[in-house]
Formats: structure tokens, sequence, C-alpha cells
């Protein structure tokens, strides 16, 4: 079962940066397609935005949206104050800082920020997927579904760019356990939110599995453990990332709210399976 979260199209117009951030932006570019959101990024800015719902800004090393010098004479710079002309309830404008650090070397960063107004958002995510999904839950508006409450074994959840390690990883759970599981993608009809908390209490345990989206499983696996009731939920959670890409130091953060482990992907199975036993002897 794959669902993900929102129903409308949006199309983003990504503008030039500076040369410290040009793999960062290639890197946005890339999520935002997979994310289904139609990316626009060329020298015609001022009619390409025009036609755009939002426009994002990346910060980096070098001032290029000086009000007083000469960074509006760059191509970002005009990017920058044309999309500060078009914001409106129909257009917004996202700022994203990825570097998240704001001191006296980067201070025009402050500058900025001060220019804040209505429809013009400041992020400083330092994930590009994180980013994404926050940029993508404000263009968009949320659709409840109906869902039917399946009885399993297991809650498997993971982000579809992690979907091909991930239905290897299913189909050799799938052999021994009971699993319903969760795609999570960008665009798509359905509050997934709602839904898993609905789906939760079905299963005996859940689990957040990742390998690429490190950044967003340690969001999202956070963000369920709230909803569902922290230390108090009857159904515990367990994350696990595939250490082709995973790192112990990504999951820190859970020491003493839940287990994780991060494993070799042929492993990963017997680890979950480990995980299921202990938490139902103990039910």
């Amino acid at each position: 079962m794959l669902i993900s979260l929102f129903k409308q199209h949006i199309r983003v117009f990504v503008a030039e940066v500076s040369s410290d951030m040009q793999a960062t932006k290639k890197k946005l570019c890339t999520v935002l397609k997979k994310a289904g959101i139609e990316v626009f990024s060329d020298s015609n800015s001022d009619e390409t935005m025009k036609n755009c719902d939002c426009s994002v800004h990346i910060l980096g090393k070098e001032n290029i949206y000086d009000t007083i010098g000469s960074g509006y004479n760059s191509l970002a710079g005009k990017q920058y104050r044309s999309a500060k002309e078009l914001r409106s309830k129909k257009f917004k404008m996202f700022v994203w800082n990825p570097a998240g650090n704001i001191n006296e070397t980067n201070f025009y960063i402050n500058n900025i920020r001060r220019d804040i107004v209505e429809n013009t958002v400041y992020s400083s995510k330092t994930s590009p997927i994180v980013f994404v999904e926050e940029l993508r839950g404000i263009m968009s508006v949320k659709s409840n579904a109906e869902q039917n409450i399946l009885e399993r074994d297991i809650f498997f959840i993971y982000n579809d760019l992690d979907k091909d390690t991930a239905t290897i990883i299913l189909n050799m759970i799938e052999d021994i356990q009971t699993v319903v599981s969760l795609g999570i993608t960008m665009n798509s009809n359905t509050d997934y939110t709602e839904y898993i908390k609905n789906q939760l209490p079905g299963c005996k345990i859940g689990v957040v599995y990742y390998d690429y989206a490190g950044d967003w499983a340690v969001s999202f696996a956070r963000q369920i453990w709230k909803d569902t009731g922290g230390n108090s939920s009857r159904v515990p959670l367990f994350v696990i990332g595939n250490s082709a890409h995973a790192k112990e130091e990504d999951l820190k953060i859970f020491d003493s709210i839940m287990e994780t482990s991060i494993r070799e992907q042929s492993l990963i199975p017997l680890d979950i399976k480990v995980f299921y036993d202990k938490a139902t002897a103990s039910a």
C-alpha cells in the first residue's frame, strides 16, 4: 500500500544560487521532482516565476541579496527581488538556509530574516527532504480518506525514496510475519498522520525503515512517537537504517526513547523479528 500526503499540484521556481550552493540546488530540484512538484529554473525569471505558485531562494556563504551593494545585480539577486514583488496570497516566497547557523560572518542572513513578511517563509531545515515536506505542507491542502484498519503483526513505514530496498526487505519479512506497509510520498491525496494514528493500534509493532532518507526518518519517527502517545503507547516503535547509507549517529536522538538499529540490508528482517519477539513476549 502506497499512501502519500497531498492533492494539490504545485509549480515551484528554484532561483539561481551562489557557486557554493550549486550542488545543494541540484539536490533540492531532484527531491522536488520526486515529490511530484513541477520545477522551473531559468534566466527568464520574471515571466516564468509569474506562472509559478512559489519560489525558493537558497542562502549560501556569498551575499547575493545585498540591497545596498551590488548583490541585486546578480541573477540570483534579481530573481530574489522579483519574488519579493510577486508575494501575495497566490504566490509565496521560500528562503532556505540549509546551513542553519547565523553569525557575524554571514550577517546578511540576519538582514534577510528581518525582511520576512507575510507570504514569505524562512526555513533552516538542513535536509532537502524535510524542507520539501515543509514547503508542500504550506502550499498544499491535506485531504482525509476512508481507510480499513488491518490487524497485522507489523506496521512497516518507509519513504518512497527508499522504495527499492524497502520492497526487498518487505518480501523477506512477509515470509514469516503479517505486515501492513506504508510508503510515504509527498505527492498524494491522503493525510498519512491520521492514517498512521488509526492503523498503528491494529499492529503489534511499528517499524520506520530508511536508507537514503535519514533526515526524514528521524523527524518522522519522532512525530509518530509523539502523535501515538510517546512512552505510554501500547505499540512500540522500532527505527532501523540500512547501513549502506545510514549512520549510527543519526539515531542518537532516540536514546532512552525507542529502540533503533543500523544493519546490513540482509540482516534487517532478522532484527525486526527479534524486536517483534521481545515486544510481544512482554505484552
